[in-house]
C-alpha cells in the first residue's frame, strides 16, 4: 500500500511530468538539462521525496564522465496517480467513475470530436471486459 503522503507538491508534479513524458530512465543531470526551473540541490531533494512517496524507483547506474549517476523511473503511471487522487476525493465506486467519465467526455467534446469516438470505443471495450469477469 502506498504511503498516505502520496499527494505531490507542485515541484514534485513537475518532475513526475518529466518522467511520465520521458521514454527512458532519467538521472538528476538529465532533469537539470530538461528544465531550468530547479537548481541541482533542489532536484536531489525532490528525487528523494518522490522515492519516499514510492513514486520513483532507482533503475540503474550510468557513468557520466568520472562520476556515476543513478537512473530513476516512475513506479506509478500518470493514470494510477490520478486514480489515487480520485479515491482521496471519494470517487471510489462504479457510479462515481461513470460520472467522472461522462464529465471528462463533456469537457473534451468541443475540443476533439474524433477523440470522443475513440474514447467511446475504449469505454465499450472496458464494459465488455467487465461483463466477462
Amino acid at each position: 500500500m502506498r504511503k498516505k503522503e502520496f499527494e505531490l507538491t507542485k515541484g514534485e508534479e513537475v518532475l513526475m511530468e518529466l518522467f511520465w513524458n520521458a521514454d527512458r530512465p532519467l538521472t538528476s543531470m538529465d532533469i537539470c538539462e530538461m528544465t531550468d526551473e530547479f537548481n541541482d540541490s533542489y532536484v536531489h531533494r525532490l528525487l528523494t521525496a518522490l522515492q519516499k512517496k514510492d513514486m520513483l524507483g532507482v533503475n540503474g547506474v550510468v557513468q557520466s564522465v568520472k562520476q556515476y549517476a543513478r537512473t530513476f523511473i516512475p513506479t506509478m503511471t500518470r493514470e494510477e496517480y490520478g486514480a489515487l487522487l480520485m479515491e482521496r476525493l471519494g470517487i471510489n465506486n462504479e457510479k462515481a467513475f461513470a460520472k467522472v467519465a461522462v464529465a471528462m467526455v463533456q469537457r473534451s467534446a468541443d475540443k476533439q470530436k474524433e477523440g470522443n469516438k475513440e474514447l467511446v470505443k475504449q469505454l465499450e471495450n472496458i464494459v465488455e471486459q467487465l461483463k466477462k469477469s
